[in-house]
């Protein structure tokens, strides 16, 4: 296509003249066409609502198109606007692997995303195993007669129903654990997975949202070398301000690799015998040591020391980040987005607060990628009084409450993540299993209480706040 042309069919999409577009091009014989007239076409059809014709163009060019990322996102673009938001998915996400960062293609796969919940996925994933039960019985019953490669193949059928590359190991006694393999935001996600397995298989399998950890020894193998987990000897120092520990290590073998490769080993192994959740909550730092001490144990019972010291410190022992709440403070500032005016809240999602303060958006879309939502309902208040502020906290409070008896508990629509209280508005944090299914219920409720105005936000800087409510005295 030669540079005037190009510049006159641009000229036409910019001022909305998408006929003009489709007239010009459908004048060109279609054997005549080359890939970029016939994308363009397709491009105006989209944009003028005929999503079949753009669809049937885009096929015709499919083979040189599936490496092109416009012709992904126009793909994309026309099955969205079809209803056909898991296949346009697919499509999207592929133009965001050839040419990344691009806002309108990650606006469109957050949005896909939402139109197929986690919430449905979940159900989608149980319905699948139901169906597929007796070969996963014989899968591991037979385990020996079937290869390995097959049965992860067969089983991702039903977990990438819940989203791609999702982790999970089968064992011999009906066992199904899912991985969290350090990404946090599953911790939040994978227990509700597991809430939502059908009563007729609890009493044969055995289901974990995360590596639960063991005390048994075994043999570990990896970068050329075998270990026995017993004879792995380790060192925790306990930080009672921080309630974590420091741990140190040393095995000949391991000792003996590269820096990387040992500390990356270890770290399988520890979290292993600990548990991932164990892991995840208690171990600050690990650091390979030069000789065996005398003040080190095997590995085998750093979970049983782990779990005795805290004890004998008044601790608690969380296994899971998500039922840990931590109170922070912030100094409030004059900003146009939200939640700069916060001054002390609590949560059990930390890094989620910090990222969105750092316009970081990586955890909010690897929730997002699972068909679940962070958001912060807000709603501003008068800040004239101790008193005032006082009252409105305790309303707060009674809000989360009743949202979460009424609407998140009953209706598997998802947790409390905490909340906050800034100088000029309340915040209350969720992540959502099925934000539209959320708002069905809680907009309802949210009207009860005329005195307020409730918006909702995604956690994250610069999107659409969305008014769910009004007050009597319209105050924003």
């Amino acid at each position: 296509m030669n540079i005037e042309l190009k510049r006159q069919i641009d000229s036409w999409t910019e001022a909305d003249k998408h006929q003009n577009v489709i007239d010009f091009l459908e004048g060109i014989f279609p054997a005549n066409r080359d890939f970029e007239e016939i994308g363009l076409l397709a491009r105006a059809y989209n944009y003028n609502g005929e999503y079949e014709k753009a669809l049937v163009l885009l096929e015709s060019i499919r083979e040189v198109g599936e490496s092109d990322t416009n012709w992904n996102y126009r793909m994309g673009y026309a099955l969205y606007y079809l209803g056909r938001n898991r296949e346009a998915l697919s499509y999207f996400t592929k133009a965001d692997e050839l040419t990344p960062g691009d806002e309108d293609t990650i606006d469109f796969i957050r949005q896909c995303n939402i139109e197929v919940p986690f919430k449905s996925r979940v159900d989608a994933f149980w319905s699948w195993f139901l169906q597929n039960e007796a070969e996963l019985s014989r899968m591991v019953e037979k385990r020996n007669e079937y290869d390995g490669d097959v049965v992860v193949r067969f089983i991702e059928q039903g977990t990438d129903l819940i989203a791609k590359d999702v982790h999970f190991n089968i064992g011999g006694n009906y066992e199904f654990t899912f991985s969290i393999e350090g990404n946090e935001h599953l911790f939040y996600l994978y227990p509700y997975l597991i809430s939502r397995m059908p009563e007729s298989l609890e009493n044969k399998w055995h289901f974990f949202p995360y590596n639960p950890g063991m005390d048994t020894s075994f043999e570990f193998r990896m970068h050329g070398i075998k270990v026995n987990m017993e004879e792995v000897y380790v060192y925790a120092n306990y930080d009672d301000k921080q309630n974590d520990f420091a741990v140190s290590f040393y095995e000949k073998g391991l000792c003996s690799l590269p820096e990387e490769q040992g500390y990356g080993t270890f770290c399988i192994m520890m979290e292993i015998m600990l548990g991932e959740g164990l892991a995840f909550r208690y171990i600050s730092d690990v650091e390979r040591a030069d000789e065996l001490k005398g003040d080190m144990f095997p590995l085998t019972a750093l979970r049983r020391h782990i779990t005795q010291t805290l004890k004998e410190h008044g601790k608690e022992v969380f296994e899971n980040p998500k039922d840990v709440f931590v109170t922070y403070q912030l100094e409030p500032e004059e900003n146009e987005e939200l939640r700069y005016d916060v001054a002390i809240g609590t949560t059990c999602f930390s890094h989620l607060i910090s990222q969105y303060y750092e316009n970081d958006t990586t955890i909010f879309d690897k929730i997002n990628r699972f068909g679940a939502q962070a958001v912060f309902l807000a709603f501003p208040y008068d800040n004239t009084s101790a008193e005032q502020r006082k009252l409105v906290l305790g309303f707060r409070y009674a809000l989360e409450d009743r949202i979460t008896k009424e609407i998140l508990n009953p209706e598997g629509l998802g947790l409390l993540l905490g909340g906050a209280m800034g100088t000029c508005c309340c915040y209350m944090d969720f992540l959502l299993y099925d934000v539209n299914a959320f708002l069905e219920k809680v907009v309802p409720v949210l009207r009860e209480y005329p005195q307020y105005s409730f918006y909702l936000s995604d956690f994250r800087q610069y999107c659409r706040l969305t008014r769910l409510s009004d007050s009597e005295s319209k105050d924003r």
